[in-house]
């Protein structure tokens, strides 16, 4: 599965740029997350209990079946356990079995998946120096892809390093073609609901969103 985390609400919106290239489980388990987070943010108990107990059901058919036969299960099904205690707000399992998977993650792209929500759930967790860490792990990886790189912004930040979080954003203002509509980046300034806060403090993510904003309307 190939999946972008946006934070709302300090939980995470689970999207992927691939759709086509996941299981029907992995599809299923992505749209549950997804409602995990939303009841998790109105507060709806009971439906966040329901959807919880589907996921893990969910989750039993896919380990049955070897991740539906996905070419990596080692890395697959601690990765999608992971995605699942991530939704249900339990970080500290979800970095667990993360951790778990990035052992076995044998390509540049599956290394970035879990290098990256690593460093996601690090920064839910406040656990900001490893989220720092891992952030760099995961540029050293993929250093262009967009969410790998938002998720640095958010990470330094927090830790302090404000000019470096600007030097990110310098390198995103120079690449005007991903200010689209739909686009990784405009997704996450549209709904990374942090990354206003970080722009009080970081001039170059203000102009992103000043540039989007104006573009927008």
């Amino acid at each position: 599965m190939s999946s972008t985390l946006i934070t709302v609400n300090d939980a995470s919106l689970v999207t992927s740029p691939n759709p086509d290239d996941m299981s029907p489980i992995e599809a299923a388990i992505m749209d549950g997350c997804n409602t995990l987070h939303a009841a998790r943010t109105d507060n709806d108990d009971e439906l966040c209990e329901q959807v919880r107990a589907e996921l893990f059901s969910l989750l039993d058919k896919y380990d049955e079946t070897d991740g539906e036969d996905h070419p990596n299960p080692a890395w697959a099904r601690p990765n999608q356990r992971a995605l699942v205690h991530s939704a249900s707000g339990e970080l500290e399992s979800a970095i667990r079995f993360e951790i778990a998977a990035l052992r076995y993650a044998d390509t540049d792209r599956r290394k970035e998946i879990s290098l990256g929500n690593l460093a996601d759930r690090c920064i839910r967790a406040d656990r900001t120096e490893e989220a720092v860490e891992w952030f760099l792990l995961a540029q050293e990886v993929a250093p262009d892809r967009v969410p790998i790189l938002l998720t640095g912004v958010q990470a330094l930040w927090m830790a302090g390093y404000h000019e470096e979080a600007d030097g990110i954003c310098q390198l995103l203002l120079e690449m005007p073609d991903l200010l689209h509509e739909g686009s990784e980046l405009t997704a996450y300034l549209d709904y990374e609901t942090r990354l206003r806060e970080v722009a009080i403090d970081v001039p170059t993510l203000a102009e992103l969103f000043a540039r989007w904003d104006e573009r927008k309307h």
